[in-house]
């Protein structure tokens, strides 16, 4: 049985807001709610979402003002936003030049909702594709660092596993199906030999590597009987070390 997903809706009109949370709400979500962008970013800051619908119009801070501050914001999970307004196709277009996945019209049509939702749970938000490709150079180094052969293919495939876990956490729960298959992507490569590759290059590394960096960087979180860690253990490690860089 698939977990519960996490979902936002932020809207200053308290009937569409209500209507939409119901919906998402009998679709698999837990959802909160806030009238206004200040609320909304500052439970984003705390919490994880797998979806934010927004409308932009908000109190005390409008969409475009939440999506503007978004960037400044180093989350463990951004969320995939769709944008609703009733304001028309060019502010609908603004939305989406700022960050937003999606824009849709106001009224909501529940089908439309329901397929953005969906496509959200096996997309990656922009926010989060964006915060990937800057943090790639610097997972790269960190990977480095821990002695993984560059020669090696698992070299690129855990930084960049690093990278999107960075921005995306609920990849961690889900590499399978999830993480595996995005690096995977990127590479022209196999799921099943990403994961091969990834495992190589950690016990590679755990024989023949700089055993005070390792460590330094992983302690006592290593189960002593194994002597190295999981792939899931070195790319949560690393992930959460190259986030925290970024706040």
């Amino acid at each position: 049985m698939e977990e519960r997903r996490n979902a936002f809706v932020a809207d200053c009109d308290a009937q569409s807001r209500e209507n939409a949370a119901a919906l998402l709400e009998e679709n698999g979500f837990t959802v909160r709610t806030a009238g206004g962008g200040r609320a909304l970013l500052q439970t984003l800051a705390c919490e994880r979402f797998d979806f934010l619908l927004l409308s932009l119009v908000l109190r005390e801070m409008d969409g475009f003002a939440v999506l503007e501050s978004l960037p400044a914001l180093s989350l463990p999970r951004y969320p995939y936003i769709v944008v609703s307004t009733a304001t028309g196709a060019e502010n609908r277009a603004r939305a989406l030049s700022l960050g937003a996945d999606e824009a849709l019209a106001k009224p909501l049509a529940p089908e439309a909702l329901l397929a953005a939702a969906e496509r959200a749970r096996v997309s990656a938000s922009r926010f989060a594709e964006n915060a990937v490709a800057l943090r790639m150079d610097e997972a790269r180094r960190r990977v480095a660092a821990l002695g993984v052969p560059a020669r090696l293919k698992g070299f690129d495939y855990l930084a960049c596993a690093v990278a999107l876990c960075s921005a995306d956490d609920r990849l961690l729960s889900r590499a399978t199906t999830l993480l595996y298959p995005r690096v995977a992507a990127r590479f022209e490569a196999t799921p099943g030999g990403v994961e091969h590759a990834v495992r190589q290059a950690i016990e590679t590394t755990w024989t023949r590597g700089r055993m005070e960096t390792l460590a330094r960087l992983f302690g006592n979180s290593i189960d002593p009987q194994r002597g190295k860690p999981t792939n899931t253990e070195c790319i949560a490690l690393l992930a959460e070390q190259l986030r925290k860089a970024y706040e």
